[in-house]
């Protein structure tokens, strides 16, 4: 269903976060859209608290580190491409150089 052409568009397989702007579509389920955590009596119950979590674990990581490519590569050098898995994970690892920069 995430990746219907009817529902999303001919680039249904693509990443394209740009599709959700100025969109009214629910996370929580309230829309058939996207049903990442299910909905109704079978939605997860965890939901709210993994929600908090990621947003404070990602606010952090982008306020406490700059984040650069190794090896002076460009973002669009990127290999994107996934291999087929559960989760449709990328085919190669991003590796990315953290550097601190709050001096405490």
């Amino acid at each position: 269903m995430g990746r219907d052409p009817k529902v999303w568009s001919d680039n249904a397989g693509e990443f394209f976060p740009e599709r959700f702007e100025d969109s009214s579509i629910d996370l929580r389920g309230h829309d058939f859209q996207l049903i990442p955590f299910g909905t109704g009596r079978r939605g997860c119950p965890g939901m709210q608290l993994g929600l908090t979590t990621m947003r404070l674990i990602i606010a952090q990581l982008v306020h406490c580190f700059d984040w650069e490519l190794p090896d002076a590569m460009l973002p669009n050098q990127l290999d994107m491409t996934e291999k087929f898995g559960l989760s449709l994970p990328r085919a190669k690892h991003l590796f990315a150089k953290p550097t601190y920069r709050l001096v405490g």
